[in-house]
Formats: structure tokens, sequence, C-alpha cells
């Protein structure tokens, strides 16, 4: 399993989690499957509440909507997938993306639904 993902998506995503940085962000990824990899072409926003160390949304604001594949966050500094991470990301779809400071192209990982780390290529 592999994670592809549009620049200008994955840029959104770093912005948006710099704007709300020290605070964490929290979205869902929009896009399709194509074998075993994972598009990404879509920010999905639901509400959340944010805080240094966390963010909670109501699981019942994901939209039932097949493209829904994922969810992204932001961490405070590199770190794999939190205990409460590896919870919540089943709940949330199949491809996890974590951004961190100094929130660039490089200060990103992939998840699977397990939490294990998984190829991400930016197009």
């Amino acid at each position: 399993m592999r994670v592809v993902i549009r620049s200008d998506v994955l840029e959104g995503i770093l912005d948006a989690a710099k704007r709300h940085y020290p605070r964490e962000f929290f979205c869902l990824l929009g896009g399709h499957w194509d074998g075993d990899s994972a598009f990404v072409d879509e920010i999905v926003y639901i509400p959340f509440k944010n805080g240094e160390r966390s963010v909670v949304f109501n699981p019942y604001t994901i939209p039932i909507d097949g493209r829904i594949i994922g969810s992204a966050h932001s961490h405070p500094r590199a770190s794999p997938p939190s205990r409460a991470d590896r919870k919540t990301f089943p709940q949330t779809g199949w491809v996890h993306i974590i951004v961190y400071p100094p929130f660039d192209q490089l200060s990103v990982s992939a998840y699977d639904a397990a939490g294990r780390k998984i190829p991400l290529e930016v197009v």
C-alpha cells in the first residue's frame, strides 16, 4: 500500500497545520483507490476542537461518502502515531497523514489504519 497525494492538497494541509500551531490540526482526506494505491485529491473539513496535545472530533460528523479514505493531522514535533491516533485511524479510513514543524514537504509521514508507516508520493 502507498499514498499518492496532490502537491496542492498537501500544501493546504501543511498551511492549515502551520496556522493552527501550536495547537493540532485535523481534517479528512478525500480520494480514490487504484489497486493498492490511495490517491488523495481533496481535503474534507469537519468540526474539531484542538489543543496543544490533542484533537477531538465527533465521529458522527464524518460524511457518509465513499471518497473519504483517511485523515490528516498535525503533531507538535516529529513522532510516530500515538496510542490515541492508532485507536482513531480505523474510524476515519485506511490512510493517514501526520505533519509536523517546520510544515514542509519533508515533514510528512503516512500510515495505514494499523499505524504502520507506508510510502508517500507527492505529485
